[in-house]
């Protein structure tokens, strides 16, 4: 008789025991952390960039302006120099979808995330772009004039 449950037992043993470790080793990692920050990068950025949605159509295009000449986010992704751009742009185009984010200042309306200060001297002028809205931190919303 005892036989005949002898395999249950162990099993179900086995069930507990296992049980019981994980949820001591997650116990013990939750008080391991107890300072973790509330919100991450991503959460962050896509609170400042979601600013932008009710200043834009639902869908379409806009371009988008950074520190850095627009051909140079992805030049330097590839050699691993600063890929911090590239993730910005990135998540602004994760966080603005389904518009299309491009990388480019050719688009009657374009996103500036200047994280790094504001543009060089003259970046404005040079691809007709007009403060549309100034929205803090950094972020801004143009309007291209077409060149005569």
């Amino acid at each position: 008789m005892i036989a005949k449950y002898r395999a249950t037992a162990g099993w179900l043993l086995l069930v507990v025991l296992t049980g019981y470790a994980v949820l001591n080793l997650l116990w013990q990692n939750i008080r391991s952390y107890p300072d973790l920050p509330e919100t991450d990068p991503v959460t962050i950025h896509e609170a400042r960039i979601a600013q932008l949605r009710p200043l834009l159509s639902p869908s379409g295009a806009v371009g988008y302006v950074t520190t850095v000449e627009n051909g140079e986010i992805f030049a330097a992704e590839k050699t691993f120099a600063n890929v911090e751009f590239l993730a910005q742009y990135v998540l602004t185009q994760y966080t603005l979808a389904p518009r299309i984010v491009r990388n480019s200042p050719d688009l009657p309306l374009v996103v500036g995330n200047f994280i790094d200060g504001p543009p060089a001297p003259g970046f404005l002028e040079k691809n007709g772009l007009v403060l549309l809205r100034d929205l803090g931190d950094g972020l801004i919303l143009y309007r291209r004039e077409r060149k005569p």
